[in-house]
Parts: C-alpha cells; sequence; structure tokens
C-alpha cells in the first residue's frame, strides 16, 4: 500500500525543481500573486475594522435617540452614544416639561471640552463629562476595573486611552480627584479620552474655570445641559417617539440611531460589495494570468512529459505535477502578499488612522482570531488560483500521446 508514495514524491520534487528553472518568470509570479494577495488581505481587513467600528459605535451603547440643540453639530461616528463637546446647550428640564410617552430612560450629559484644565499637553483637549450616575445608562455599563466603594463627588471614571492607575490622584482646574474607575473600549471618542465625573462635580468647577479662562461654558449652567441620551420604553415606536419629541420642543434636534445606523450599513454594504467586485475580478484575472503562463510552460515542456509518460507516468500524475507546480508558486506568492498586506496595515495605522484617532474619530482593528482567518483565506484563495489556472493547460497537455509529446506536435 506504502508503493506509490516513491512517484508521488517525486513528482513534487519535480515540480519545485521545475520552479526554479525559470527563476525570474517564476519572481514574475510571485510577485503578481502577492501584490493581488496584499490588496485583497490589507482591504479585508481595513473594510472589516471600518464595519466593526461603525456596529460597535452604534449599538453597543444602547441609545436610542438624542436630544440636541437645532444648531449643534453631531458627530456621524458617536452622535448617538455621547454627546459631542458643542457651545449649544438645552434646558436641564426639557423632557420633564415635554413628558413624552414612550421614554423608558433619559439621561443628561453635560461635555466640556478644553485645553488648560491641567490635564494632557500643552495645548491638547481634554474633554470632561459630567453625568447623573442615578440615570445614566451609558457610561458605567462600560466599567471594565474599579475601586470597591461606591463613586463619590471626587471621584472620575477615566476612557479606555487614558493609562492612569486605579487610586490615582489627579488635579482638574486645581481640584484633586480620585481615579475611581476606568472604562473598556467602546468605540465611541468621548468614551475612549474623557474624563467622567458627576454633573455637580463638573459645575462646582465652574469658579475655577472663569478663573483660569476668563469665561463660563454654557453647559456649566445648573439649568443647562449638552443633550440628552434616551432609551425607548418596551413596544415604543422610535419614530413616533421621535415625532412627538420634534412637535413638542422647539429649537432642539433629535437623532435617531436606527436611520443613522441604517445609512452607515448601506454605504458599507455598497462598499464592501464593490470590494467583493473588485476581489472577484483580481480573482479572474490572476487565474487567466497563471492558465496563460502555464500553457506556455507545458508547450516548453512537452518533450519532458512525453518521456515522463513513456516510462509509465499515468495522466492524474501528470496533472498533479504541473497543479502541484502552479499552488506552490501562487501559495507562496499569499504568503509574501500576507506579509506585504500587513505591512500596508502598519503605514495605514501610522497615518490615517492615526489622524482619525487625533481628532477623536475612533477605529477598531479586527481582533486577531478574524485576522488570521482573513490571512488563511487568502493562502487558500491563492493556493485555488494556481489549481484553477494551471488545470486546463495540464490536462490537455495529459491527454496527448507520449509520442506526439516528444515530437513536439499535437
Amino acid at each position: 500500500m506504502a508503493a506509490p508514495a516513491a512517484p508521488r514524491w517525486l513528482l513534487v520534487s519535480l515540480a519545485l525543481q521545475n520552479l526554479g528553472r525559470r527563476k525570474s518568470r517564476t519572481g514574475l509570479l510571485l510577485a503578481a500573486v502577492a501584490v493581488s494577495s496584499a490588496i485583497v488581505f490589507a482591504g479585508a481587513v481595513t473594510m472589516r475594522s471600518i464595519e466593526t467600528s461603525m456596529e460597535i459605535g452604534f449599538s453597543r451603547l444602547g441609545a436610542d435617540l438624542m436630544v440636541v440643540a437645532q444648531d449643534a453639530l453631531t458627530n456621524i461616528t458617536v452622535a448617538l452614544l455621547t454627546v459631542e463637546p458643542t457651545g449649544q446647550t438645552v434646558d436641564a428640564n426639557l423632557l420633564e416639561r415635554a413628558a413624552i410617552a414612550g421614554i423608558g430612560k433619559a439621561t443628561p450629559q453635560r461635555v466640556f471640552r478644553t485645553t488648560r484644565s491641567g490635564l494632557g499637553g500643552h495645548g491638547e483637549n481634554v474633554d470632561l463629562i459630567g453625568f447623573d450616575p442615578a440615570s445614566d445608562f451609558t457610561v458605567q455599563p462600560w466599567i471594565s476595573e474599579r475601586l470597591g466603594r461606591a463613586m463619590g463627588p471626587d471621584d472620575v471614571i477615566l476612557g479606555a486611552a487614558q493609562n492612569l492607575p486605579l487610586g490615582s490622584e489627579i488635579t482638574i482646574f486645581g481640584k484633586p480627584f480620585r481615579v475611581f474607575a476606568k472604562l473598556g473600549r467602546t468605540g465611541a471618542g468621548t468614551h475612549e479620552r474623557g474624563y467622567f465625573m458627576r454633573s455637580s462635580s463638573l459645575l462646582a468647577l465652574a469658579p475655577a474655570i472663569r478663573e483660569r479662562t476668563g469665561e463660563v461654558a454654557p453647559m456649566l449652567d445648573p439649568g443647562k445641559v449638552t443633550g440628552f441620551l434616551i432609551e425607548l420604553a418596551p413596544g415604543a415606536s422610535e419614530l413616533q417617539v421621535r415625532f412627538a419629541l420634534l412637535s413638542k420642543l422647539s429649537g432642539v434636534k433629535v437623532v435617531s440611531g436606527g436611520s443613522l445606523l441604517t445609512g452607515i450599513r448601506q454605504s458599507l454594504t455598497a462598499l464592501l460589495a464593490g470590494a467583493l467586485a473588485l476581489v472577484a475580478l483580481m480573482f479572474a484575472s490572476t487565474a487567466v494570468m497563471v492558465s496563460m503562463l502555464f500553457s506556455a510552460i507545458v508547450s516548453e515542456r512537452r518533450r519532458e512529459l512525453g518521456l515522463l509518460k513513456a516510462v509509465g507516468a499515468r495522466r492524474s500524475q501528470i496533472v498533479g505535477m504541473i497543479v502541484i507546480e502552479a499552488v506552490a508558486a501562487t501559495g507562496a506568492g499569499g504568503a509574501i502578499g500576507v506579509l506585504l498586506g500587513m505591512l500596508l496595515l502598519r503605514l495605514f495605522e501610522r497615518s490615517l488612522v492615526y489622524h482619525l484617532l487625533q481628532m477623536g474619530i475612533p477605529f477598531l482593528w479586527l481582533d486577531r482570531a478574524s485576522t488570521v482567518l482573513v490571512a488563511l483565506a487568502c493562502l487558500g484563495g491563492a493556493a485555488l488560483i494556481g489549481a484553477v489556472g494551471a488545470l486546463a493547460p495540464a490536462w490537455r497537455a495529459s491527454r496527448h500521446e507520449p509520442y506526439d509529446l516528444i515530437r513536439g506536435e499535437g
């Protein structure tokens, strides 16, 4: 039963030797497959990372609607999740006056962005976020580690991007605060870089802020807030609650998570469909190139293939040898392409992603396990391209008689 092993390994050895005969041609084949694989790998990881960032940013924090001032700017990546830093405010009792049915939970936030808090580097933007722990449902659920006690008025919660140990002391506008807890990664810009405290604690800083900056921001007025985050009651319709808010409240804007998320997903779907079409086109074009290349290779080696058949090689062995040669070449090209793709992702991380994070726009990379799966898929796709491309010329050559192949006929 073990007898066929020797011929099988002999054919594999011949296939590898054949790749070394034409180093320049093999190199060009490797380069072509490597470039295609690098683009596919880097593109797939980047697109999936974008999709993951958007999904986390819009769906994980649980707010269905956000109410802000009419002229307030909203950042599309985090508009639903956190009230963005803005000078526009709404009345703190706005929702109480409106008495809208269908609102399950509503929590106010005050977001104050400053460069003079004493935190961070010189001129660095720092977000101070005041929230109500009793009604909050968007900050505290994301606490990843905390002190073993209740949050006090002199405590702060750090965003995931802040690297300070629990229990350490920081000074904000001259007042000491204790690091009470840290948030896990959320994908929301202010949740990543912010300093969270009770709204009463943020309001208490108003005199120190006035002394240092010469003014007090509107959201530090006890009767004002930057905005409200709303969770719908069970069975309530987002459209009905949104219509009720707009009909009863003037000078406000209601940001709907569902419509924003739908728009983002539709755009991403179109983008991913385009990327998929590009991948399919590259797959087909590379397969055609491999087929043409191996057609030329088979024509050059007709005498060799004829001799192999003359000494007893079967058609399946001839086809297998050529396909193994193609799979080895394109598989190696795929592996090189994955490495090049990793370099592309590294460059992307150091350029565009860095600038996005500097602007407060979150970007979450695909997790390691999924990235490995994408890499394996690229390797498998590259090997499949070689097998598909070489199969037809190999099959045609194997059909000829040894005499015709040796003479170069047919």
